[in-house]
C-alpha cells in the first residue's frame, strides 16, 4: 500500500508540468510525514469521542491540532462513497449545501470550504482525495476572492495532519512549523455546527442574529474592520499562485474543468472597498485568471456583484458572507452558467 501510494504521488506531481516544477520546488514531493505537534491529541480525541460509533459531524466537541481541516477530512473518511464534487473556498463558501449540489448535478458532493482557505489547501485536499479514490473525476466549484492569493502562514492542519502534509516538501513544512510556533488546539464545535458533508449549518453569525444583530449593524462593523485591510496591495502572492496553478493542472489531468467563481460583496461593502482603492486589486485578479486560460481549462464566473448571479442584498451576514439563501441562488446560477464543470 505504501509503495502504491508513493507511486501515485509521484505520478500526480509529474503531471503538474515541468514549468511549474522548475518554478516551484515548494510543490509537494513525497516526503516523510511531520510528527504531530501535540502527542496527546489522540488521547484527547478518545476522551471527546465518548461513543466511537457517533459520526464525527454529530459530536459535541472536536479538539485536534488540525482543526477544521482535520474535521472535514474525518467527515470524508466516514462517507459511504467518495465525493465527486468538492466545494472549495473560504468562509464565504461554507453555506453551500452538498445536498443542493446533488439535486442540481447528480454528483455526491462535499463542502471543503474552510476559514482562511488558501490555494495550498486546495492542492493538498485534492491530492488526498484523488489518491484515496484514484478513479474518481473530482469536479470542483471554487469560490475566490482577492485576499486568497496571499502567501500566508499555513494552517496547522496542513503541517500536522498526515493526510495533508505529505503533499509539501519537508523544507516548507519545517519553515511553516517554525512560523506557527506552539499550537494549542481549541474546540471547533463551541459555536460551529456542521452537516455530514461539511455544510456549516450555524456559527457565531447565527448566534449574533438570534441575539438581535441586524444586517445594517453588521455591515457597519464589517466595513470599519475590514475595508482598509482588504484594500492593501503589499501581499506576496508567488507561492499561492504556484499552488493554484498546480491544482488547476492536477484537476485538468483528471479530465475536470473547474468552475472558478469570484465571490460577491454586499453593495455597501463593495462601494466602501472601491472608495478605498480596492478596485485595482480586483482588476489584477481578473487579468491574472484570464492569463491562465492559455494553459489551463476552467470556467470563470465573475459574481463580484449581487446582480451578476441574481442574488439579493438582504441575504448576507455582513459585507462578504452570504447566507444559505444567496448561496443557493449562486450555486444554481453557476450550474446553469458552466454546465461542463458539473458533468
Amino acid at each position: 500500500m505504501r509503495d502504491a501510494r508513493g507511486q501515485r504521488r509521484r505520478t500526480t506531481i509529474a503531471v503538474v508540468g515541468a514549468g511549474l516544477l522548475a518554478a516551484g520546488a515548494l510543490l509537494a514531493l513525497p516526503s516523510a510525514a511531520v510528527t504531530e505537534a501535540d502527542t496527546t491529541e489522540a488521547a484527547v480525541a478518545e476522551m471527546v469521542r465518548a461513543d466511537a460509533a457517533i459520526p464525527t459531524w454529530k459530536l459535541r466537541h472536536y479538539i485536534k491540532v488540525g482543526g477544521e481541516r482535520s474535521f472535514k477530512l474525518d467527515l470524508v473518511d466516514e462517507l459511504p462513497q467518495p465525493p465527486q464534487l468538492v466545494i472549495f473556498g473560504g468562509s464565504r463558501m461554507q453555506r453551500f449545501e452538498p445536498s443542493l449540489a446533488l439535486d442540481l448535478t447528480g454528483l455526491p458532493a462535499m463542502n471543503f470550504a474552510l476559514s482562511n482557505f488558501r490555494t495550498e489547501d486546495a492542492w493538498a485536499i485534492s491530492n488526498y482525495l484523488l489518491t484515496r479514490s484514484p478513479d474518481t473525476r473530482l469536479r470542483c466549484v471554487w469560490g475566490l476572492q482577492v485576499g486568497m492569493f496571499v502567501d500566508a502562514t499555513f494552517a496547522p492542519g496542513l503541517v500536522y495532519d498526515q493526510r495533508l502534509s505529505p503533499w509539501f516538501t519537508p523544507e516548507l513544512l519545517a519553515e511553516q512549523a517554525k512560523l506557527l510556533g506552539e499550537v494549542h488546539p481549541t474546540d471547533l464545535l463551541v459555536t460551529n455546527r456542521y452537516a455530514g458533508r461539511g455544510y456549516l449549518r450555524s456559527n457565531s453569525y447565527n448566534v449574533r442574529r438570534a441575539a438581535g444583530e441586524t444586517l445594517s449593524a453588521s455591515l457597519v462593523t464589517w466595513i470599519a474592520r475590514y475595508v482598509t485591510a482588504r484594500s492593501a496591495v503589499t501581499h506576496v502572492q508567488s507561492r499561492s499562485r504556484l499552488y493554484f496553478e498546480a491544482t488547476l493542472g492536477l484537476l485538468n489531468q483528471h479530465g475536470v474543468t473547474p468552475c472558478i467563481v469570484i465571490m460577491p460583496y454586499h453593495p455597501h461593502a463593495l462601494e466602501a472597498l472601491t472608495n478605498a482603492g480596492w478596485r485595482p486589486r480586483l482588476t489584477a485578479l481578473k487579468a491574472y485568471l484570464q492569463g491562465l486560460r492559455a494553459t489551463y481549462r476552467f470556467h470563470l464566473l465573475n459574481y463580484n456583484t449581487v446582480a451578476a448571479f441574481e442574488g439579493h442584498t438582504w441575504y448576507f451576514y455582513d459585507g462578504a458572507h452570504p447566507t444559505v439563501e444567496n448561496s443557493r441562488i449562486l450555486l444554481r446560477h453557476a450550474v446553469k452558467a458552466a454546465p461542463e464543470s458539473f458533468r
